[in-house]
């Protein structure tokens, strides 16, 4: 099975993703990755998916209603696992969002993961889009042998349950060592750029035969 991404990208760079795909969504900041990331997401809801948000950057509530807006109907199921909120002491208690102390708090957000995904299950929900956004502040955080090491066991899981996972990186912010090494646990890698006419465009390599061209993405 695939998981469908028409409607959010052009066909000419994808139709859609197999099952247990891990992709690195790449791109400067200000280039629109979160919408892009929420985008792939929400488009799960037309065929009965869950989705599960990593928010390493704002809080939880910002990234529900931009999912919701997404979506545009309520969601079928979505969870957040917000590493924001904590820190900065705005953590309310809410449906479907689970908090851990901070973006460095690589264990805390394997557990929550985990409980998520059984809390899935156990609502019948079997097939989920994972997005993490973003992976540049848990390097902040923890050196890169600890992310890497976090970041096998989380995108194995994925894989094992056959789900999608996107993470967004914004490879400005880190040396090119560091993203190669990142690079490497994922099944491919969406770059996105803002062209000097304010155009967004996408291309995709790792999980076609060849890279795409740059398409513009609206």
């Amino acid at each position: 099975m695939t998981y469908n991404v028409d409607g959010v990208l052009p066909a000419e760079l994808v139709a859609g993703f197999d099952d247990g795909t891990n992709l690195l969504l790449s791109g400067p900041a200000m280039s629109g990755k979160r919408d892009l990331l929420l985008e792939l997401l929400a488009r799960g809801e037309r065929d009965g998916e869950g989705a599960v948000v990593v928010t390493s950057r704002d809080p939880a509530e910002e990234v529900v209603r931009e999912y919701e807006d997404a979506v545009g109907s309520t969601p079928n199921f979505v969870r957040v696992i917000d590493c924001v909120s904590a820190q900065s002491g705005s953590a309310t208690d809410g449906d479907g969002v689970r908090y851990v102390s901070s973006p460095g708090d690589l264990t805390g957000m394997g557990i929550e993961f985990s409980e998520v995904a059984r809390s899935a299950g156990g609502q019948g929900v079997d097939r989920l889009r994972v997005g993490f956004d973003s992976l540049s502040p848990l390097l902040m955080y923890v050196d890169i042998q600890r992310l890497f090491r976090f970041l096998h066991v989380f995108t194995s899981q994925i894989q094992s349950q056959g789900w999608l996972g996107v993470f967004s990186v914004d490879p400005e912010s880190h040396d090119d060592q560091t993203i190669n090494t990142i690079s490497q646990l994922f099944d491919g890698v969406m770059e996105v750029r803002v062209t000097d006419g304010g155009v967004r465009e996408v291309r995709v390599r790792g999980v076609t035969s060849t890279p795409t061209p740059w398409v513009e993405v609206t």
